[in-house]
């Protein structure tokens, strides 16, 4: 306790010195030496004030101004035969250089060109705002790889994403929620404007259904005039000779009251594991069975976006879009599988398999706006239609040989299956702000339908033949209905605020099975969900916030199908259609520094957690498993946020630690569970002269969960990257896994220990381009609505 208020005092006195003389520096961009007489002036937003003008004779010009006056600024340069350029710049330090300043002649425009630096993360009372459009996070290749090196989120397998502490969050890219987490692989980081993760979710989105947290992705918006295009292309390989590369393009235009924004591209993508992994049973049995392995996977990519905007008036805003992808992925596995009983072997299995999976999505939606006073409170409705389609199928060819009895079988199936969700939704939201006092009310309405035909078929090998095993085939109608209503209210007086809310949730499924001629899920149920913060700021540079939030994590219809599902001979496993949602309670406490430096505090409670019951047949060696509801866990944690914006540094470096406890009920078979999991994350880029630049990516971390928990890992990446056409041309070289990562984890069922160690990335190099060209411009006018939301979609 008394470090935590010596670091508070000492914020305090820091942040006494740091709002008071800024130095603010820049240089005009010049073919010759001589620069005609000219000015500037600095005005303070949002109210506009003067703060300090004066004169600039020299292509370096230099000053200093009173920095309590505000946070963000706005400086206006003028010179005789240049058109008034306007750069808004943020006091995030006491030093603050605006780089190269590239003057455009006044006889070329018309318009003010407006130039933007803003820091990558920023602090708000929901979470942190990344802002990747202008920073070096835009030079990354996809979505995924913005958010795994954004803070407080981490991608423990390489393949989902998740808030740290809290699980796998609701993802919407312009409002528009995502079913599969490929889909981020599908957006190009040069086409996102900036990220909200929201670990503090409000009432506004509780409605759409979350317990851990939310993460909203906003592509490019509309507020420039003119257009901008840019293309992007990578290859490369890594030490196993397996390739990489991709192809992106982007397109944004406005022309008065329209605008448009598209991409498209393609990638392709391929990898190559191997490992080895051993079970041992917890009974009497001794029975132990290990496994080396090798896999070779290949992605293939391609996707689209279109988004349009027309502004009907001042008050009134129209936005519509679709955008689809289409994913063409192979895998073939190979394994030899060796069972022990008391040391002697008993029976070897060899495993080759193959699958090929196809998934295609489109969607589209339509969103309307409307300013309903002068106070700037506003409607929005929103309709999203998606439709997407998989198909699958695999082969699994196993080999038995029995040292025993010295016999040898084979057993082979090939499976296919359908996938193909339908949903609609409709979201209404309002937000009414009373006049000047900083009271707001918030409510909304929420109903959305998915509608799904699901179809599974199996194949039995005989002789040269595939024949469909009517027993394990099956199709299903699946529907779930959701529908949800908020109120929230909140007030912002000068030093605290406050919100309260309160969601109720009323969720319907249904499910048939056209094979079994019988419904296996009719569920109905009506939860509340209230949520509370409170802000606290006794400086300008200090922030105390303390939130409670409430939540629901549903399952999915993969987790409440019975059927059985055969991965091989030897493993099988089936959904619970008897399975209940998980409410969680949260609590959490934030204090933040100089609107970057953060670190919190949070406690989490989950009841009826979905975890897996999973158990080993000493017998026929057959593994079963599936979902069911544990008691509880719990978890307490601490993450600490530290963003670097410097001339010369840039970028963010962050640790967490996490503690849980797991209650298993006594069908688990298991007894209660502790683990730890923490991570060091480092993402630095260095701004070298000659427009050279190296980003350092360093990543050291453990993950853990109710039923795995690996060893300590490190993950090293470098980016080089140089600039030509006053940025608007880069060439970048990507060295990551430098030093190549084993994963060596254990997986803990209801009656065995499974350890493995496996390679699942190699060292690779990458070799990429990025060319943008065109100009964007806004009128010297910036005005920007209360509601925050004239800048989205």
């Amino acid at each position: 306790m008394r470090k935590l208020f010596f670091l508070i005092l000492l914020a305090w006195f820091h942040s006494q010195s740091f709002a008071q003389d800024v130095q603010l520096s820049g240089s005009i961009k010049q073919d010759s030496s001589e620069i005609p007489m000219g000015q500037f002036i600095i005005y303070s937003l949002p109210d506009s004030a003067l703060i300090k003008g004066g004169y600039i004779d020299s292509l370096y010009f230099e000053t200093v101004f009173d920095g309590s006056k505000g946070r963000e600024y706005l400086i206006k340069i003028s010179l005789v035969g240049y058109q008034d350029t306007l750069i808004w710049f943020e006091k995030t330090s006491e030093t603050i250089h605006l780089g190269e300043i590239d003057l455009s002649s006044a006889r070329e425009l018309q318009t003010v060109e407006v130039v933007y630096r803003k820091p990558e993360f920023q602090r708000t009372l929901d979470g942190i705002t990344v802002n990747v459009q202008g920073t070096t996070l835009q030079t990354l290749n996809t979505l995924f790889d913005i958010l795994i090196a954004s803070p407080k989120l981490s991608s423990p397998d390489g393949e989902k994403i998740e808030i740290i502490g809290r699980g796998a969050p609701l993802i919407l890219i312009d409002r528009q929620p995502i079913i599969t987490i490929d889909e981020l692989r599908a957006v190009p980081a040069s086409m996102v404007e900036s990220i909200q993760i929201i670990t503090n979710p409000s009432a506004k989105y509780k409605a759409q259904g979350s317990a851990n947290g939310v993460i909203e992705v906003f592509t490019k918006n509309f507020a420039l005039e003119g257009y901008n295009m840019n293309v992007s292309t990578s290859g490369g390989v890594n030490t196993q000779l397996m390739p990489t590369a991709g192809l992106n393009l982007g397109l944004n235009i406005k022309r008065s009251k329209f605008s448009m924004n598209g991409y498209l591209g393609a990638s392709l993508n391929t990898s190559y594991s191997e490992g080895y992994s051993e079970a041992s049973s917890v009974s009497d049995s001794e029975i132990l069975y290990s496994t080396p392995f090798d896999t070779k996977n290949q992605n293939t990519w391609s996707y689209y976006q279109l988004k349009t905007a027309y502004r009907i008036s001042e008050t009134q805003k129209i936005t519509a879009g679709f955008r689809g992808n289409a994913s063409f992925s192979t895998s073939d596995a190979n394994s030899l599988t060796s069972y022990f009983q008391n040391g002697a072997t008993i029976t070897n299995t060899t495993s080759s398999g193959d699958t090929r999976y196809i998934w295609m999505s489109n969607s589209g939606f339509i969103n309307y706006q409307i300013e309903t006073d002068t106070n700037k409170s506003y409607l929005e409705v929103n309709l999203n239609l998606v439709q997407k389609k998989g198909n699958s199928n695999g082969t699994s060819i196993n080999e038995y040989y029995n040292f025993i009895s010295l016999d040898s079988s084979e057993f082979s199936l090939r499976t296919e299956s359908r996938d193909q969700p339908l949903i609609g939704e409709l979201r209404l939201n309002y937000e009414h702000n009373f006049d000047t006092s900083g009271w707001q009310l918030r409510t909304g309405f929420t109903y959305s339908e998915l509608l799904n035909k699901k179809a599974y078929i199996r194949f039995n090998k005989a002789g040269d033949e595939w024949i469909e095993d009517q027993f394990f085939t099956n199709s299903y109608d699946y529907k779930e209905h959701l529908g949800t209503a908020y109120v929230e209210i909140s007030k912002d007086w000068k030093k605290v605020g406050f919100r309260v809310g309160l969601t109720a949730e009323y969720t319907g499924l249904e499910g048939y099975s056209n094979s079994l001629n019988k419904q296996f899920i009719d569920s109905l149920y009506i939860l509340p969900f209230p949520s509370a913060s409170i802000l606290y700021q006794p400086t300008e540079n200090i922030g105390l916030t303390l939130s409670y939030s409430s939540g629901i994590d549903r399952p999915q219809f993969s987790d409440y199908d019975p059927f059985i599902r055969f991965e091989d001979s030897l493993n099988i496993s089936y959904g619970n259609p008897y399975l209940r949602p998980s409410v969680s309670h949260s609590f959490g406490f934030d204090l933040d520094l100089f609107y970057a430096y953060s670190i919190s505090f949070w406690y989490d409670h989950n009841a009826d957690p979905i975890s897996e019951i999973s158990f080993f047949n000493d017998s026929s060696f057959l593994t079963e498993t599936t979902p069911w509801n544990a008691l509880y866990d719990r978890s307490i944690g601490t993450d600490l946020s530290i963003p670097i914006q410097l001339d010369w540094l840039q970028g963010w470096n962050s640790m967490w630690f996490n503690y849980s406890y797991y209650s298993f009920r006594p069908e688990f078979q298991r007894s209660d569970f502790t683990n730890v999991s923490f991570g060091i994350y480092s993402y630095l880029t260095f701004i070298l002269p000659k427009n050279f630049s190296i980003m350092n990516q360093l990543n050291i971390y453990r993950w853990a969960s109710a039923e795995y928990l690996s060893n300590t890992q490190v993950n090293w990446g470098l980016r080089f990257t140089k600039k030509f056409l006053n940025n608007d041309l880069q060439v970048y070289l990507d060295v990551s896994n430098i030093l190549p990562p084993k994963n060596i984890s254990s997986s803990f069922g209801g009656n065995y220990i499974y350890r493995s160690e496996a390679q699942y990335a190699f060292t690779s190099f990458k070799l990429g381009l990025y060319y943008k060209f065109g100009r964007l411009k806004q009128a010297t006018q910036i005005q920007e609505s209360n509601s925050g939301q004239s800048g989205r979609i």
